[in-house]
């Protein structure tokens, strides 16, 4: 069984069910979304840095150098990520999803948000073309939507490490409905029900495509679930789309 906001945001995605596995998520992604990939070698924070200096982005955040699996730069409802090439296709496939994942969550929700609560008179403010209003300020929640070029490297340390709790959760949350992506929870249930637990593991990696870390950090979260988290796209937003 899926959290509530882990089915609002696949809803929000409009991706497919998928029916064939390993999930094949890069020609979906290309179909159902504005979303496409780049694949760098040795793929780093300074690499990101380079690529977006090379389009003539500013990006300004003091980021530790550090490697990278994957980054998502999005802009005007559409994005860009990042990928190492010298990664595994198993790797290369979670991050994808998982970086899928931040784009749902972390720009187009909130976007369509604000396209709901103020129009047509808003998406330039979302594309960087022209600042915000008084009004448009001081509207609820109005600090979360992303404006302009939005890079999502996430706050860690040279190790990569993870420093706030706020940066942690945001991570969770993207791991899960990466997960989700590519391995719906009743089917990876499934999976684990008929088989050890070291066996279902395995099982689970070779089924969907995953790392075996991956898989592992997967039958984890669902044989042995946190807390329920009370967390809605919706509540995030402070709207239900009807007006505040």
């Amino acid at each position: 069984m899926t959290g509530h906001w882990l089915d609002e945001a696949v809803a929000a995605s409009q991706l497919p069910t998928p029916q064939v596995f390993p999930r094949e998520l890069a020609t979906e992604v290309d179909s159902y979304l504005k979303v496409s990939m780049e694949f760098l070698p040795m793929l780093t924070t300074d690499g990101v840095r380079d690529w977006l200096g090379w389009r003539d982005f500013e990006y300004h955040e003091d980021e530790a150098p550090r490697r990278l699996h994957g980054c998502m730069v999005a802009n005007a409802g559409g994005a860009v990520l990042l990928m190492d090439s010298e990664d595994s296709l198993e790797e290369q496939r979670f991050t994808l999803a998982h970086e899928v994942a931040h784009f749902v969550l972390d720009h187009l929700v909130p976007r369509d948000w604000a396209l709901r609560m103020f129009g047509e008179s808003i998406r330039p403010v979302l594309d960087g073309l022209r600042d915000p209003t008084p009004h448009e300020l001081i509207s609820s929640h109005f600090s979360r939507v992303p404006i302009g070029v939005q890079v999502k490297l996430m706050d860690r340390n040279q190790t990569g490490t993870i420093q706030s709790a706020k940066v942690l959760q945001a991570e969770r949350r993207a791991d899960r409905l990466a997960f989700e992506f590519l391995a719906p929870a009743a089917l990876a249930m499934e999976t684990l029900s008929q088989h050890s637990e070291d066996d279902g593991v395995e099982a689970l990696a070779t089924r969907f495509g995953l790392t075996r870390r991956a898989a592992h950090e997967y039958a984890r979260m669902l044989v042995r679930p946190r807390r329920p988290e009370r967390f809605s796209l919706v509540r995030m937003l402070g709207t239900d789309g009807r007006g505040q």
